[in-house]
């Protein structure tokens, strides 16, 4: 069994008594340093959005895991946020089993399901299109998230985000793809050949998927589209998003 990846553990700024401290809950990845870096990138944030709180994290792979960051945690009640995307198995079954019999943490929901996420994917897109210099309403928007195999069709939070930014009207089109499920990826992208495509990960760590799977697909699709207009562009995952901290804080506050 491989090492397990240890992130280093930061100094617990002082609680505030007013607000319960805030438990980020992340995946990590016991083969990956790099999968927690987008929810570690948030502490600075969200520490810098509310002054005196406690904000932290913890990893269900890797350390420090969630139940060594939960004793560092001197208060009566505490908030913790899934740095999770979706509503599924993770959220449901692991962060749960993760936190064990703690009655200070009340669970909140899970950062990617929030409805201003459509928000903060469509501000990501258009500042990748602004460093690039193209024009948002003639650029496909491809939404990439990990989908399910055991699962496939359920009700995501991705589809619903892409509904309403089709909605809007600021991007010639919004199409999705999965890793692991109808629409795949590849399949998306030679769907879109008639446009530059704008990529944008609906991830919240930076796995396998992120490192490997994505890049190498997007590589495969550059290389057939050769000589083309259609050029694809990744911007990356929202995950590393400043206006994540704004989300953050909104499930924190609400059951």
């Amino acid at each position: 069994m491989p090492g397990m990846i240890t992130v280093e553990q930061d100094t617990l700024p002082r609680v505030d008594n007013r607000e319960p401290p805030i438990l980020l809950i992340a995946h990590g990845s016991a083969r990956y340093a790099e999968a927690a870096r987008p929810a570690l990138a948030q502490l600075p944030r969200l520490r810098a959005a509310a002054p005196g709180r406690c904000v932290t994290l913890g990893l269900l792979a890797g350390r420090p895991g969630v139940s060594d960051t939960l004793a560092r945690i001197d208060a009566p009640a505490i908030r913790a946020v899934p740095f999770f995307m979706e509503d599924g198995y993770f959220v449901r079954v692991a962060v749960p089993r993760a936190i064990g019999g703690d009655r200070r943490v009340t669970r909140c929901r899970p950062v990617g399901v929030h409805p201003g996420m459509a928000d903060v994917i469509a501000g990501h897109a258009r500042d990748g299109c602004a460093a690039r210099d193209l024009v948002p309403a003639e650029v496909a928007l491809l939404l990439v998230g990990h989908g399910s195999a055991s699962a496939p069709g359920r009700a995501m939070a991705l589809r619903r985000h892409a509904a309403a930014l089709a909605a809007s009207s600021l991007f010639q089109t919004v199409h999705i793809a999965h890793l692991e499920e109808p629409p795949l990826l590849a399949d998306a992208l030679a769907a879109l050949r008639p446009w530059p495509v704008a990529v944008v990960g609906f991830f919240a760590g930076e796995g396998k998927h992120v490192r490997d799977d994505v890049p190498a697909a997007l590589a495969a699709e550059t290389a057939t589209r050769a000589g083309s207009a259609g050029v694809v562009h990744n911007f990356g995952s929202v995950a590393d998003n400043p206006a994540l901290a704004r989300i953050i804080l909104d499930q924190a506050a609400s059951d």
